[in-house]
């Protein structure tokens, strides 16, 4: 059984790590067994703990520090988790250099996109003709449309053309990293989704554990990635 790497969140006035359990279930229900890495251990203990897994999933949660890609604060930039920040760049960059499987959740493409070279908007949702990319709606509900590219990653797991998907973010990928690739755009030209061949990387802007149970064609997305994390040859 593939053994995944999940990053999670900090609360720093409380002491205590946190993540949502859909994480976990969505791996689980795809074949994977989940090893939770909370961000208060070191960077190098964390990428010595991810020696011994078969895959990397990074998870959402609050924005990225724009000095990581040379930018100052902007005020419309929200809650930071520095922490994680050290730990998830850590991990992204030695899982490129293991050639392990990424998967990236929201924040999780963000960092990995970042980790790799790219920029970030810090704050989207003031420009004419942009959608709501923060919704006012359950989880699970399908906020807007993506469009899926032909000839994709992402298009061999979900099908190219239109999909509907939830949106729980203000920020977005501007400058897209060396070596990864736009495979899924919003009406309003937003990224959704970015891709990778070597290692296996897919990212989504979107919440797929948050809308699996309900719509089961998300649970595509952890299939496939646990798919790939089976073929690391690390004996699980």
């Amino acid at each position: 059984m593939a053994v995944i790497a999940i990053t999670c969140g900090h609360n720093y006035q409380e002491g205590y790590s946190h993540i949502a359990g859909g994480y976990i279930e969505a791996v689980e229900e795809a074949g994977g067994l989940a090893a939770v890495l909370p961000p208060t251990l070191s960077p190098g203990a964390s990428r010595d703990l991810l020696s011994r897994m078969d895959g990397l999933l990074l998870t959402g949660g609050n924005d990225i520090f724009p000095g990581h890609y040379s930018q100052q604060a902007n005020p419309d930039l929200g809650k930071l988790d520095p922490l994680r920040d050290e730990q998830e760049f850590a991990l992204a960059q030695e899982a490129v250099k293991m050639g392990l499987p990424i998967l990236g959740i929201c924040r999780g493409m963000q960092v990995a996109n970042v980790a790799l070279g790219g920029s970030l908007h810090q704050h989207i949702g003031f420009a004419p003709g942009e959608l709501q990319h923060r919704q006012n709606a359950p989880n699970w509900h399908r906020q807007h449309e993506v469009d899926i590219l032909e000839g994709t990653g992402l298009a061999s797991i979900l099908g190219a053309g239109k999909i509907r998907v939830n949106s729980l973010h203000h920020q977005a990928v501007d400058r897209v990293a060396p070596g990864l690739q736009v495979s899924a755009v919003a009406p309003d030209g937003i990224i959704e989704a970015l891709e990778g061949a070597a290692p296996w990387f897919l990212g989504v802007q979107w919440h797929p554990e948050m809308m699996f149970k309900r719509y089961r064609e998300f649970l595509l997305i952890f299939q496939a990635f646990v798919s790939a994390c089976r073929g690391t040859g690390n004996g699980h």
